[in-house]
């Protein structure tokens, strides 16, 4: 549609401001024009021009390596059409067999790859597992007592992990077998849950002669595991007595 009024534009090859008198107008003239289509008509013979050499290429490369009885890694992952790391995974699984001849070369029997398909066995159909059904369950108070961590952390970790939850009233209960696999992984089991004692801020004061600030500081700096249990805070006397006694 041909405009009332120039519209200001910039030609799209030579950068010119000119005035167009159509909205699809993208070139000062027809020679700006003219260029920019032989420049886009280049551009796309050389894009084909370099992907037919790089299939002429991997074919040359296919055809050298029928020709030769040991191959490495890379050539491996071409001739398969894998990248190097599976082809190293199935080597460290003794899946390929291959030797390491030094740090940085890894040779493998052309034929050894071949003889993986010599017995076809039946075509195995993976199943996803099904989870076992949740039979057990936390209250929010008896994860935080039983890890040492306070409310918010808990809720962070259930959204984050998508742990399965439910409401019974005006409790909120947590999937026993999936907290607790989440705190094993993570080693929580031996480190957190079999403290000994907990002591309060104030009682951290009062042993060992530090201000409210200081015990915040000094818990956030060593990452010293705490709780809250009936709204008050505790920390790790066993961690505190490790840090103060090397002190």
């Amino acid at each position: 549609m041909k405009a009332k009024e120039p519209i200001k534009k910039i030609c799209e090859f030579c950068g010119c401001e000119f005035e167009a008198y159509t909205q699809t107008a993208r070139y000062c003239s027809h020679d700006c024009n003219r260029k920019a289509y032989r420049e886009m008509k280049r551009k796309e013979v050389i894009s084909l021009t370099a992907s037919m050499t790089s299939q002429t290429k991997r074919e040359r490369a296919k055809t050298n390596l029928s020709e030769r009885e040991y191959i490495s890694i890379s050539e491996a992952a071409s001739l398969l059409g894998w990248c190097k790391q599976t082809v190293y995974n199935y080597c460290h699984k003794g899946i390929i067999p291959a030797k390491r001849l030094s740090q940085r070369t890894t040779l493998i029997r052309k034929k050894d790859i071949e003889a993986l398909f010599d017995v076809i066995e039946p075509y195995e159909v993976l199943t996803t597992g099904v989870r076992k059904p949740i039979d057990e369950w936390y209250t929010i108070d008896e994860v935080t007592e039983k890890y040492g961590l306070l409310r918010h952390r808990i809720r962070k970790i259930i959204n984050a992990e998508s742990i399965p939850t439910k409401k019974v009233g005006t409790h909120t209960l947590i999937a026993k077998n999936r907290i607790d696999a989440y705190f094993r992984k993570r080693g929580f089991d031996t480190t957190l849950s079999n403290l000994a004692d907990w002591i309060t801020t104030p009682e951290v004061m009062e042993t060992y002669g530090m201000t409210e600030q200081a015990v915040r500081v000094f818990a956030s700096r060593y990452t010293i595991p705490k709780k809250r249990l009936n709204g008050k805070l505790y920390y790790s006397k066993q961690h505190i007595d490790k840090l103060k006694n090397k002190e």
